[in-house]
């Protein structure tokens, strides 16, 4: 037996351990569920199900405002994860189901609706609650919806009750934190017996199509997240997403957009990284806001070359030439006002590059270098905005 064999068993080997201790786990917590966090309880599930047997919840940071986080996660489409078709194989193998050959419509929201959900409530641009009954344990289970007035009160012996939501939470830096949360209780000992073991071997499978939801999200709702100058790069394959809010109104932030560039008043950055260690200005310099599409802000602290203006919408947007040898790019600001004194910044780098291994080695490293950099630098400007503010 060669190192590569006995490697591939033991990997096996190791999966399958986690996965008794999982099976194991699930079932001692059946009708234990983990205590909510204060800041994760919903009053509008416990509406419909305040007590429970199991309950799941997933949550993930999204680079989008609220309304767009819900918006991208209502529409999408499970039958492009190759995990969830896996694992949907992986159930009618073992229960011995029968394939479903009905043609869904897209969306998840519109597909679910297909196979027997009900919409219980809805907070618009906020949170939807779906919720059925079923019997899980069946091969082919049928889901059947029920009023919500009727939801809370529905007892019919042999079945399972669940409710699942899809939330948004805004965040202060404009983003938001989406949350899934799934709820079931069985309406009586035999249905509770049956479901219990279902769950228990069966759940992780479960996990695993909410944690790919989770990650495909956070991509579809940065991409439905329009900013100016998207239109420059359709058909962008990497898209970096920051923004920062910011305590002053786009008329005390936009001096500080005009005036950057190596040469003019630098980054704002990591000033060692990406101006020669030469300190970024902390005032504006009026001999530098006078800006103008084709004009350059140099990228180095010598020489000439680098950030094209594409695009400028005073006290709005402002839009970089971002590109490369090996790329096409755009680099993105944009002022969005919050209120009469606080505003929205976010940036955006999209590219464009021909697909192959050096990239897809190379891109992690960029972004992550990008991030590093990007985040201090809207750090170093919304201090600066809201200080002029502040003494204005």
């Amino acid at each position: 037996m060669n190192q590569i064999t006995r490697s591939l068993i033991g990997a096996v080997g190791l999966a399958g351990a986690a996965y008794a201790v999982n099976v194991a786990d699930n079932w001692f917590r059946y009708g234990h569920p983990r205590r909510v966090r204060e800041d994760a309880k919903d009053a509008l599930l416990d509406k419909f199900m305040r007590d429970y047997d199991v309950r799941e919840r997933h949550e993930v940071a999204v680079m989008a405002p609220a309304d767009v986080a819900l918006a991208a996660a209502q529409e999408i489409d499970f039958d492009g994860f190759r995990i969830v078709r896996a694992i949907f194989r992986a159930r009618e193998v073992i229960l011995r189901s029968k394939p479903d050959a009905t043609k869904r419509p897209k969306g998840l929201i519109e597909a679910m609706k297909s196979i027997g959900w009900g919409i219980l409530a809805e907070r618009p641009g906020r949170e939807i609650v779906m919720g059925g009954f079923t019997k899980p344990w069946e091969p082919n289970p049928v889901f059947h919806a029920l009023p919500p007035d009727q939801f809370a009160a529905f007892v019919e012996p042999d079945c399972v009750k669940i409710v699942w939501t899809l939330r948004v939470t805004p965040e202060p830096n404009g983003g938001s934190t989406f949350s899934t949360e799934t709820r079931a209780v069985a309406t009586d000992a035999s249905a509770r017996r049956k479901f219990r073991a279902y769950w228990s071997f069966l759940s992780p499978g479960i996990v695993l199509v909410r944690l790919a939801m989770l990650r495909s999200l956070k991509e579809a709702a940065d991409r439905r997240w329009r900013l100016e100058g998207d239109d420059i790069i359709a058909d962008a394959h990497a898209q970096l997403t920051h923004a920062a809010t910011i305590d002053a109104p786009p008329r005390d932030v936009w001096p500080w957009l005009v005036q950057m560039g190596c040469q003019r008043a630098g980054w704002y950055s990591w000033d060692a990284l990406d101006n020669a260690g030469v300190r970024s200005a902390d005032r504006i310099i009026p001999e530098l806001q006078h800006l103008a599409v084709g004009d350059v802000l140099p990228a180095r602290p010598v020489g000439a070359g680098g950030f094209k203006v594409l695009r400028l919408v005073p006290e709005r947007a402002l839009v970089l030439d971002g590109a490369s040898p090996e790329w096409a790019g755009t680099w993105a600001f944009e002022l969005q006002p919050l209120g009469e004194n606080e505003t929205l910044l976010v940036t955006r780098y999209r590219a464009s590059y021909p697909p192959n291994t050096r990239m897809s080695i190379l891109l992690p490293v960029l972004a992550t270098v990008h991030a590093f950099m990007e985040r201090k630098q809207l750090q170093t400007i919304k201090h600066h905005a809201e200080r002029m503010h502040r003494a204005a």
